[in-house]
């Protein structure tokens, strides 16, 4: 019986070894998170961004790395990237998996080490405007200061990346092997000398890396074709302090200037376990909803629509479509994290002044104004939350422009079409099928005639004049009901009364 307890013992032993083991093994496999760059830039990818570097924080991961593949976008997405990227503690890696150009390469020189594939490109990041055209003076600088503060923190040539902006620069290479930025004046003064330098970018053009130029220069820090070929490179090394990914010649490197003890190896990436954080379909929509373009579309469309439900009976299809397309502009924005909510009630309130003024009040006076200011306004607040203030300016414009072009088409060509009369009542009531209006003439018999409110007037409502019931409006301030009114104006069928003292 001993015998078969102390067996027993032992079998128990030896599987709270092998679960033991397990989970040491576990514990000392790094984790990766992996996150995509492959889109336009905008304000939607910096949430899915953003989103998948707090995911990444929450599970403890040892390493970032980000396969960009992309042409660029709007430089202040890029610069919210950018803070996000910085502001994390764990060590990143952009793995330019092609082609990291315009902002794209500014979030690539933000991460702790550049890898590139075979005929990779790193570069052109001069802001533009719509139009493609180089951006004023003053956007450049913002951006060459930027550009430069990236580099200097992940201790890149700050000149080079200087090159990637300014094209008024020369990017030499001198003859101890030094790269550094010149104006042109000093070049010149330089060749006077008869100083030997090798130009790299010369002026007016923008500086462009290829994979084999951003080793040879020392701006990228390895190649690999793979994320298993760029994982198997990598180890995470404690340096002073600090947790960064290393290749073994860098972490050789890094002994040989701080001393062996205070390099320390942590973890290496290879057979790493890699968690892609990949975008869902809402991500994807997101993206698409709240590049600037689309979104103005989308606002115009939604004004459209409305307009439209307007001018025509009862409430359908178009009044549903433009509702949807103010929602998904709102929506989408909400979802990049700007505090949207409010700006569409304030919208959808300025659309309530409006036709509170359209079909109560009238003329167009403060509640037209006022629904307009709340309408251009609401959208203002999102445009600024997305952009920076210039760019908010531009494409507030571009959809108030739009609009008008759109509702002015709408008011003058849609009703000949044959897609409106789907919507519109066209039955033409004539004295041959029964019917009767009263004529301009008829209504102006009302001047002068006395009668009582038969309900509120507020400003609008029913009088009865003489021994008809008449759709009447104050001149002054609201009528109670069963007060004594008078008719002081008429204009077309509208008529217009003010109270009379009972005295």
């Amino acid at each position: 019986m001993r015998r078969k307890i102390y067996l027993l013992s032992h079998v128990l032993l030896l599987i709270g070894c092998f679960f033991a083991s397990g989970d040491l093994f576990a514990q000392d496999t790094a984790r990766v998170y992996l996150i995509d760059i492959r889109n336009e830039i905008g304000s939607g990818l910096g949430t899915y961004i953003s989103d998948g570097i707090q995911l990444a924080e929450a599970a403890g991961a040892d390493a970032i790395v980000f396969d960009v593949d992309t042409p660029g976008g709007r430089v202040d997405s890029a610069v919210n990237i950018i803070r996000a990227i910085q502001n994390t503690q764990i060590p990143t890696i952009a793995f330019v998996n092609r082609q990291a150009i315009s902002a794209g390469a500014m979030i690539s020189i933000a991460c702790n080490q550049i890898v590139m594939t075979s005929g990779g490109t790193l570069g052109d990041s001069a802001p533009v405007d719509m139009q493609g055209q180089e951006a004023g003076e003053k956007a450049i600088s913002y951006i060459q200061g930027t550009i430069r503060a990236t580099a200097e923190r992940e201790n890149r040539n700050p000149d080079i990346a200087e090159a990637m902006v300014d094209k008024e620069l020369v990017l030499v290479k001198l003859k101890d092997g030094q790269i550094i930025k010149l104006l042109p004046e000093e070049y010149a003064a330089r060749e006077e000398t008869g100083e030997e330098m090798e130009i790299l970018c010369a002026q007016g053009k923008l500086l462009t890396l290829s994979t084999r130029q951003a080793l040879e220069y020392g701006f990228a820090d390895s190649q690999a074709e793979t994320l298993t070929e760029l994982l198997a490179q990598y180890e995470i090394v404690e340096v002073a302090g600090t947790k960064m990914p290393l290749t073994e010649e860098a972490i050789m490197q890094r002994q040989r200037e701080y001393g062996v003890s205070q390099v320390n190896r942590l973890k290496t990436l290879a057979d790493a376990r890699v968690t892609e954080v990949r975008a869902t379909l809402a991500d994807r929509i997101v993206f698409f909803i709240t590049n600037p373009f689309i979104s103005s579309l989308l606002l115009s469309l939604g004004i459209l629509g409305i307009f439209i439900e307007i001018r025509s009976p009862g409430f359908g299809v178009p009044g549903l479509l433009g509702l949807l397309c103010i929602g998904l502009f709102f929506g989408g924005h909400t979802l990049t994290r700007i505090d949207a909510g409010w700006a569409f009630l304030l919208f959808m309130l300025g659309i309530a002044l409006i036709a509170l003024e359209v079909f109560v009040i009238p003329g167009f006076g403060i509640a037209g104004i006022l629904g307009i200011t709340m309408m251009l306004g609401s959208v203002f607040f999102v445009f600024d939350g997305a952009y920076n203030l210039r760019t908010a300016v531009l494409w507030l414009s571009i959809s108030v422009i739009l609009t008008s072009a759109l509702v002015i088409f709408a008011a003058f060509f849609l009703p000949e079409t044959r897609l409106f009369q789907r919507f519109a009542l066209s039955t033409v009531m004539d004295t041959e099928m029964g019917y009767h209006s009263s004529s301009a003439e008829d209504f102006q018999a009302y001047l002068g005639q006395s009668g009582t409110a038969l309900t509120p007037l507020r400003p609008s409502g029913t009088a009865r004049i003489g021994d008809k019931r008449v759709d009447v409006v104050t001149v002054g301030d609201f009528i109670a009901q069963n007060s004594n009114v008078r008719v002081v104006e008429v204009e077309g069928p509208k008529v217009f009364v003010e109270a009379v003292d009972d005295t």
